[in-house]
């Protein structure tokens, strides 16, 4: 018996927005928001930050009992569950904990960062069904669930079984409360996002199963250490990035039959028809997905697939190799360090290598289009030993953003003496 009295199991999968309905049907609820208080034990002034995972805390202890694993219902429960296999541990567990105590607000802050890519929208405006998953979901368990795959902006179709999804229980106004019901019951249209522009492929139809893999934890190649070793081998065995772009790109474009910029304006994929070019540079945040999953469907077509927890025969792994020093004054250890503060922060692998050469910070953001300011404040948190390290292990000049940022130091700390 849960907090909130007996309640049926949710499958994994289901949202938790699917136990809002059904405890308002068990208990008679009378508005929407008293049931979002009942099973969240606060008021949800944004359902938005709900289905990626706001408030999941309280909620996990009045749905599954005070003893469910609350990272366990947030990454099986909500959007969270598809959006952090793609972080660095640090990053995650941060967002993980944010999220437990009800701050939804930081969840945009995993994509912040570049200059020209813009955050894209990470759930539909409102509740999407898909009919066959609707009449398995009554055989199985005797009533349907909400999905939490349904709700991803960048596909038009269920991951689970390829039918058109369809738009349901919309809000009435902007920013206004859904309505109280579960799939089915309300009228419904076949969706308009803009994947739906996309042509049914072979490209498209592995896309959608990729996500299932992510969801559930098997893809764990476009994890952020992982992802940079694939990107090294890829580069490694197809000679150079230009030739290594041309053969992914050619594979994407021949499996999803059309260009690789409609692909990308479909998906909501930034750097667009580049974006191929952009993960091969190691330019883009661990948490864009869905340029990652595209490109591992690629791989997977080539048969150099990447790392799985349980890898179907026809798979074949590709050959990773440890991170090598790279040319570079700096001794292994203090790249290594760096390397993993840069990720740990969830900035692209490339801004590493690019902070160890001679380079002010205005060079740094021509070079990565990521925003200065950000840079400035990620440089302010590096450790004082590391920066020093740095700083003896080869030659900076003044204008260095290394050189910039000790005088900053020092300077902060001869006005705090004087205090």
């Amino acid at each position: 018996m849960t907090a909130i009295g007996y309640m049926p199991l949710l499958k994994a999968g289901a949202t938790l927005y699917s136990a809002v309905v059904i405890h308002s049907r068990m208990f008679q609820s009378s508005s929407f928001t008293s049931s979002l208080h009942a099973i969240y034990g606060q008021d949800i002034k944004n359902h938005a930050m709900s289905l990626l995972g706001s408030g999941v805390g309280e909620a996990a202890k009045r749905i599954f009992g005070p003893t469910a694993s609350q990272r366990q219902v947030l990454e099986q429960h909500t959007l969270f569950g598809a959006y952090s296999r793609a972080m660095a541990p640090q990053v995650a567990s941060t967002l993980a904990g944010q999220l437990i105590a009800g701050n939804g607000g930081k969840f945009r802050s995993a994509f912040r960062g570049h200059r020209g890519r813009q955050i894209p929208r990470l759930a539909t405006t409102c509740m999407r069904s898909c009919e066959k998953c609707i009449a398995e979901d009554i055989s199985l368990q005797g009533f349907a669930s909400w999905h939490v795959l349904h709700l991803l902006p960048s596909i038009g179709h269920c991951p689970y079984h390829g039918e058109p999804l369809r738009d349901e229980a919309k809000r009435e106004r902007a920013g206004g409360l859904l309505p109280l019901s579960l799939p089915g019951e309300r009228p419904s249209t076949v969706t308009s996002i803009e994947a739906m522009n996309l042509p049914v492929s072979d490209g498209y139809a592995a896309y959608l199963r990729l996500w299932i893999e992510a969801f559930e934890g098997n893809l764990t190649g476009i994890a952020p250490d992982l992802w940079m070793l694939v990107m090294d081998a890829v580069v490694r065995r197809f000679g150079t990035i230009a030739h290594a772009s041309e053969k992914i790109s050619g594979t994407i474009q021949k499996s999803w039959g059309v260009p690789l910029v409609e692909v990308a304006s479909a998906l909501g994929i930034a750097d667009g028809p580049l974006f191929v070019q952009a993960e091969l540079e190691q330019r883009v945040q661990a948490s864009y997905v869905a340029s990652r999953l595209v490109i591992c469907g690629a791989l997977d077509e080539l048969k150099i697939s990447p790392p799985r927890c349980d890898s179907s025969p026809w798979h074949s792994p590709l050959e990773l190799a440890p991170v090598a020093p790279f040319g570079s004054w700096l001794t292994p250890q203090t790249q290594a360090e760096l390397r993993r503060l840069v990720i740990d922060a969830n900035f692209p692998p490339a801004l590493f290598r690019t902070m160890t050469e001679d380079l002010d910070i205005h060079e740094v953001d021509e070079r990565l289009h990521l925003n200065h300011l950000v840079l400035g404040k990620f440089f302010q948190t590096l450790p004082d030993e590391l920066l020093d390290r740095m700083s003896k292990e080869q030659s900076w000049d003044r204008s260095s953003w290394l050189k910039k940022e000790i005088r900053r130091r020092e300077v902060a700390w001869s006005l705090s003496e004087r205090q």
